[in-house]
This record gives structure tokens, C-alpha cells and sequence, in this order.
């Protein structure tokens, strides 16, 4: 069950966290620029200079009718101008706070911002890893009523993908328990895109910004490894609730946690969802604001990233076509792990 806060609604609005941190990160850089800059290293040198001995010897034997158009005067006001600018001083106070500890201490291994009008064929496949890998075709679930196409069902539009649910003929492989997998005709089409070839990371931070579309199309952000168990949703909207589950153990003796909050807040609306994860600890976070945590059965395998949107069996037809939107993807890693 998700705390009060956020039953209440209560996390920071998307924008406000999203400027916050791309504003530190600014700050971060403009920081390190500064820090190599030549007016600092200027400034840095003229004031090692007019503090000197030095310096303070040789103003004593300038005669003081003479002193303003010494060397040592333009030196000394140059260097009172530079101590006050905006730039030396902002420097000097950052310096003092710091507030990029936490930066530095990750490193980006994943970054997706779909700047291009098509999929990055080197970080995505658009099938699932397993029929690929298995079947070499894709497959549907036996509660699925849409089939994921090979990447039909992804648009793209602002610098944004879209995994697009919608009516259509399709033929494909479904698994049925009983009977394995047989070929069957579907009249609604979905889609998916997997980091299951190109990126696995193990421990870390893992950010995707999201919009779910409201209606009845399930959508996920989720996480796996080679095989089926551990799976874990980052963050899955169904039936109107924003979910975060974790799957563990094996086929004969499997384990779940399940998490859900009104989704009605979260449908139609950019959302910053995050995993971090650490040997110990799973923490599931929506804006910044901590919506889960886990500590037993933690993953200790490689995982990659998903995102899917299909149509479930007993999910209404109604409001289709509709599109999961995913505006950028991060991923973190502690430095020298």
C-alpha cells in the first residue's frame, strides 16, 4: 500500500523536480568550468600576489604621489574589481556549500533522449528478449488481446517516443499453458522496446520520464534479466492504478510484492519515475518522493529495461488508439562499482 502522501496526491509537481535537477546540473558544470577558467587562475594569481610580502614591501617604497600610476596599484584594483564580480564570488560561495556531492558520485551509463524521428537500432530491439531469442519471432501473452508488433506501433513526435495501442490485423504466436505456443489472429496491435541486447546494468539508478495514458491500456516501465524471475515494475498503470511490483524465486516457488496508488493523479501527465537499487535495497520513487521500498530478495543479476503497452483480455476496446509516451531515459551507476 503507497503511504497518505501519495493516496493524498501529495509528491512535487514534474516540472518543478525536473528544472531542480537540470538547474544543480547546469550549476555543475558551470562550476567545473569556472574551476579551469582562465580568470580564475588569474584571480587566483593576483591574489596570491598583492597578499605577498612581497607585494606589501614594494607599496611601501612607492612614493605616494607616485603610487597610482605604479604597477602595483592597477594590480591591487584589478584584483578589487575581480573580488567583487558576480562570477568569483558565486564561485567562492558554491565552493563553500557544494552541493554537487551526490552528482559526483554516479556515473551515466544509459542515456536516451529520442532526438532522432527512429529508434536507435544499437540500444533497442521491439520485440520481447525471449521470442527473439527462442522462437525468433514475437509472441503474445495468453491474457494479451493486442499482439507487439516489430516495431510498428512506435511513433515518434517533440523529441518523444510513443508506444501506440490501436485496432489492427496481426497474426502471431501466443502462449498458451496448455498447449504451449500455437498461432492465433488478433485485431488489435501494441508495442515494446528492450534494452535485452545492448544495456544490463546491475545496481543503480534507473529514471525514465513517462506519460501513461489514461483508459484501459496496460503500460509498464519494467526490469528483467535473462530469465523470467526476478521481474520488477518501476512503475505499471492498469486498470486505474499506478503499480510497482517485484517478482522473485523461481517457476516452483515464486514470491511477489505488490504496491498501488489511484492512478486517476498519474494518467495523462509526464511523470519521473526511478528505481534505485542497491545490493540491498530496492526503493521505488515517483518525483523524487520515495513510493516503495523492498529489502527482501533483492536481484543481484544484470537487468535490462522495458517499456510495453498492450491491451489485456478483459480490458474495454474504448479510447483507442492510445499512446504511452516516454520523453527521456537515465541511467546511473556508482562510480568504481
Amino acid at each position: 500500500m503507497a503511504s497518505l502522501s501519495f493516496l493524498l496526491g501529495m509528491i512535487p509537481g514534474t516540472e518543478k523536480v525536473e528544472a531542480a535537477d537540470d538547474q544543480l546540473r547546469a550549476n555543475y558544470q558551470a562550476y567545473k568550468d569556472y574551476e579551469t577558467s582562465d580568470e580564475l587562475k588569474h584571480y587566483l594569481d593576483l591574489e596570491k600576489e598583492v597578499k605577498s610580502n612581497d607585494f606589501a614591501l614594494r607599496k611601501r617604497k612607492i612614493k605616494k604621489s607616485e603610487y597610482k600610476d605604479s604597477a602595483e596599484y592597477l594590480k591591487q584594483t584589478e584584483y578589487a574589481i575581480l573580488k567583487k564580480s558576480e562570477k568569483v564570488q558565486w564561485y567562492f560561495k558554491t565552493k563553500k556549500k557544494y552541493p554537487f556531492k551526490e552528482i559526483e558520485r554516479w556515473d551515466l551509463t544509459f542515456d536516451e533522449k529520442f532526438n532522432e524521428s527512429k529508434l536507435d537500432g544499437s540500444k533497442w530491439m521491439t520485440q520481447n528478449y525471449w521470442g527473439e531469442k527462442g522462437l525468433e519471432e514475437a509472441f503474445a501473452m495468453e491474457d494479451d488481446k493486442s499482439f507487439p508488433t516489430n516495431g510498428e506501433n512506435i511513433e515518434f513526435y517533440d523529441n518523444k517516443a510513443r508506444i501506440v495501442t490501436k485496432s489492427g490485423k496481426a497474426e502471431g504466436l501466443v502462449w498458451r499453458s496448455e498447449q504451449g505456443f500455437v498461432r492465433e489472429a488478433f485485431d488489435y496491435t501494441s508495442g515494446m522496446i528492450s534494452t535485452a541486447k545492448s544495456f544490463k546494468q546491475k545496481y543503480g539508478v534507473f529514471n525514465a520520464k513517462i506519460k501513461m495514458a489514461g483508459g484501459s491500456v496496460a503500460q509498464a516501465f519494467w526490469m528483467v534479466s535473462e530469465t523470467m524471475l526476478p521481474h520488477i515494475d518501476v512503475a505499471r498503470f492498469e486498470n486505474g492504478k499506478i503499480y510497482s511490483n517485484y517478482f522473485w524465486g523461481n517457476s516452483s516457488s515464486s514470491q511477489k510484492s505488490l504496491s498501488k496508488t489511484g492512478g486517476a493523479k498519474y494518467a495523462d501527465e509526464f511523470f519521473i519515475y526511478t528505481l534505485e537499487w542497491t545490493p540491498n535495497k530496492l526503493t521505488w520513487k515517483i518525483n523524487g518522493k520515495v513510493f516503495k521500498t523492498q529489502t527482501s530478495g533483492v536481484p543481484q543479476e544484470e537487468m535490462c529495461i522495458n517499456f510495453s503497452s498492450n491491451l489485456k483480455k478483459d480490458a474495454s476496446e474504448s479510447g483507442l488508439p492510445s499512446a504511452m509516451e516516454i520523453d527521456w531515459i537515465k541511467v546511473y551507476k556508482l562510480k568504481g562499482k
